[in-house]
């Protein structure tokens, strides 16, 4: 029985060893004794006369043989590829809580069809950056469909005309954006933006906020309202509402306080939408019409003027030596960088213009602990200019900027300086 064993042992470690002299042997070094061994290295034999090469592990996949009678397309020297990928539009206007980009398929013009059947998920912005390559024509794709009374609500199923009902081409896009790329790239901004458009936040001082106006009720037998309703406004006796003006419909959201003093200074809004006055009534009751509705509004929410666009000016040389501070920042945000509006505690009482450039500065050690509360405001440290703010907004004793330059973040508390000349 032992002989058995021994030999089929013998056996087994003959053939072993006739398959390991099938791969190829590479001499190696071991990195602890610097003794030659042998590994087997995963690479294909050569192939014989007449012999099918087989798959090794790593191998590129072989490309399929032309048919008969075709030739391999090659190449052609100064051919370019066709546009693929994204490409990204600039808005004129940044701001809010919206993004400041929009993005469109790129690609050459497609052959627009007269109709389209809407899918789950279309939208006119969609379609319109599909069909005409310009998302910014959803008005006109709009204005071919008097079926559809709201843009933002399609369905699935319905039948949109994508050409004029008498014929004609698809609208084109702006001649800034009319150009054809020969290869489809990111397009960032190229400029500043030459203004902020709010479209959800806003800021009113306590004066304002006393002077406006109140839903208190609507036509229909609704709680919430949108675009095309009307609404009720009880108006204040000094400040009535003039027919045919439009106003802002906001609720109130966050107190501004200043930081030091802890004095009230306005109130952070959320815009709603906008409201154009149809009728007033003797009894200070103003009949409006929700012409822009941006969510839902209900009874209680205000409306009033509320300056809404800020045009960056050009910057105009400081006339004196001011101080002052961050109070507030529009968006509900600790940290606030470039293209950010900020407010400033200081405003047409103290001298300031629109057009002045305030300097964020910061002393101190500038790793900070993770959390802590506040800027940093170390004496002994030399003071270090972070930000330039612009102004482009003023009040008696408030002035809104835009972040025009930042090297690090800002925030609330931190103090701005404008130097005379500057």
């Amino acid at each position: 029985m032992k002989r058995l064993i021994v030999l089929a042992g013998l056996v087994v470690c003959v053939d072993a060893h006739a398959q390991m002299t099938d791969l190829p042997m590479t001499p190696t070094t071991s990195g602890n004794q610097g003794l030659p061994t042998t590994q087997t290295q995963a690479e294909p034999p050569p192939p014989q006369a007449g012999s099918v090469q087989g798959y090794y592990p790593g191998m590129p996949v072989p490309q399929p043989p032309p048919a008969p009678g075709e030739e391999a397309a090659a190449p052609k020297k100064g051919d370019k590829e066709a546009p693929t990928g994204l490409t990204l539009y600039d808005n004129e206007y940044s701001g809010g809580d919206e993004g400041d980009f929009s993005v469109a398929p790129g690609g050459p013009p497609v052959e627009v069809p007269d109709t389209h059947v809407v899918q789950k998920g279309d939208t006119l912005w969609d379609l319109s950056s599909r069909y005409y390559r310009n998302p910014w024509g959803w008005p006109k794709m709009w204005s071919y469909n008097p079926q559809i009374t709201n843009p933002h609500w399609i369905y699935p199923g319905d039948t949109i005309r994508l050409l004029p009902p008498g014929g004609g081409g698809a609208p084109t896009a702006a001649p800034k954006e009319a150009s054809v790329l020969p290869t489809s790239r990111i397009i960032g901004r190229v400029r500043r933006p030459t203004g902020v458009m709010l479209r959800q936040n806003g800021f009113v001082e306590p004066g304002e906020l006393a002077q406006a106006g109140k839903i208190v009720g609507s036509k229909e037998e609704k709680l919430m309202l949108g675009t095309l309703d009307e609404a009720y406004v009880k108006t204040t006796a000094d400040h009535p509402f003039q027919v045919g003006e439009r106003y802002t419909v906001y609720k109130p959201t966050r107190p501004v306080k200043h930081p030091i003093t802890g004095k009230l200074l306005g109130h952070m809004v959320e815009i709603y939408g906008d409201a154009e006055v149809r009728a007033v009534t003797d009894g200070k009751i103003a009949r409006v019409a929700l012409v822009d509705a941006i969510n839902p509004i209900e009874r209680g929410y205000l409306v009033g003027p509320l300056k809404r666009q800020f045009k960056v000016v050009q910057p105009v040389p400081d006339k004196m030596d001011l101080s002052g501070m961050v109070v507030a920042t529009l968006r509900p945000h600790e940290l606030v960088g470039e293209e950010d509006l900020v407010f400033i505690d200081r405003g047409k009482a103290d001298g300031v213009e629109l057009g002045n450039r305030f300097l964020v500065t910061r002393r101190g050690d500038g790793y900070q602990p993770l959390l802590s509360k506040g800027p940093m405001d170390d004496k002994r440290f030399p003071r270090e200019i972070i930000g330039e703010i612009v102004v482009v907004d003023l009040r008696d004793h408030l002035a809104t900027g835009i972040v025009t330059n930042s090297t690090i973040e800002s925030r609330v508390g931190d103090r701005v300086e404008a130097h005379r000349g500057y």
